[in-house]
């Protein structure tokens, strides 16, 4: 028989329900050896997203679930919590981390950590590793929900969840008021006379992001000026993107007079164009950064900041979960305020003809 013929014969034999799909079945649905399936759900390590993705389809398509002798262990408390994260090097992820493991550890759990680099594939062989190890519960920190999978995995995840910066359909969730922030700094901005913001943030498709967007948009409405799209940059966190993309926008025959731009890497590249194009803070350009770092505090000058608990963030979210897991009935939302920090990085506007060229 041939392999092809083999193949197929073996699928219809797991469809039809004559024996529960093995990890040699995902193996020749997915065209992989049976150690490249085992990796793959297992963490991932050394598997290219390719083969990644064609093994989990193979494994959702057979309904694969590995070790069976663990479902006796389901109802067994194993002491671990999952916390799930686009991107661990981002201090203010560290912050709300090592405040969530703090809280966990005083009720005696232990925190597993996963860390997706924004990449949806990543994020769904963790979840599958980890749904193997069987926590008790799972804290899910801002990401990306236009990956239908994975929002599929997260919201079927079999232990009890907290959102920290990401809303799931019935999961508590606990985040910063972003939009009301976003409103703050931008009308400060035009309350010193600029009405022409840029806007540099992370993905649309991440809370924090699609909140100071909705923010930023709300305070230009209130103000009767019209949001120019073109200053509007929502991409990746990287010092390199923010750097390029301000770089174009001062360029421009009518450039940007103030910059709101995200605290963390963004910042840097933010301050590398503005010093590239001769400029000055704040007598050619106003800026205002999301989120406190010490970038922030120490640049010069210093940088007018919109801030939030980032400890608090993490604190919360921990006892909603340690709650849930005693039985309790956390808060279904919590909002955490933010706080907009004045610096000597803004000022007024100066006449075009007296600013530096760019």
């Amino acid at each position: 028989m041939m392999a092809a013929d083999r193949k197929i014969r073996e699928t219809k034999s797991i469809r039809g329900g004559e024996r529960p799909a093995t990890i040699k079945d995902v193996a020749l649905e997915a065209g992989v050896s049976v150690s490249s399936v085992s990796r793959a759900l297992n963490g991932g390590a050394n598997t290219s997203s390719g083969a990644l993705d064609r093994i989990l389809r193979a494994a959702k398509k057979l309904g694969f679930e590995p070790n069976p002798a663990a479902q006796t262990l389901r109802s067994r408390p194993t002491k671990t919590v999952g916390c799930i994260l686009s991107d661990i090097s981002n201090p203010i992820f560290a912050a709300i981390i090592n405040a969530a493991e703090e809280e966990l550890q005083a009720a005696d759990y232990q925190m597993m950590i996963g860390s997706t680099r924004h990449d949806p594939h990543r994020e769904l062989s963790f979840l599958s590793a980890l749904r193997r190890r069987r926590p008790d519960g799972l804290l899910i920190m801002a990401g990306e929900d236009s990956h239908a999978e994975v929002v599929d995995m997260l919201n079927a995840f079999g232990a009890a969840r907290v959102c920290i910066d990401r809303v799931l359909p019935g999961v508590p969730t606990v985040r910063a008021d972003h939009r009301s922030g976003a409103v703050h700094a931008t009308s400060y901005l035009i309350g010193l006379g600029h009405t022409r913001i840029a806007l540099l943030m992370s993905s649309k498709t991440l809370l924090p992001g699609s909140e100071r967007l909705a923010g930023y948009e709300e305070a230009h409405r209130a103000a009767g000026i019209a949001v120019d799209e073109r200053l509007v940059r929502p991409h990746q966190i990287a010092s390199h993107f923010a750097f390029s993309e301000f770089r174009q926008l001062l360029s421009m025959d009518d450039p940007p007079t103030a910059v709101i731009t995200l605290g963390t890497r963004m910042l840097a590249g933010v301050l590398q164009a503005i010093n590239s194009a001769g400029l000055r803070i704040p007598d050619d350009i106003s800026v205002v950064s999301v989120g406190e770092t010490d970038l922030a505090c120490y640049a010069t000058p210093a940088i007018s900041t919109l801030t939030w608990d980032y400890a608090e963030l993490g604190r919360v979210g921990a006892r909603m979960l340690i709650d849930t897991l005693a039985g309790g009935a956390p808060q279904t939302n919590v909002v955490l305020p933010t706080q907009f920090i004045t610096r000597a990085s803004c000022a007024p506007p100066r006449p075009a003809a007296t600013r530096r060229a760019g």
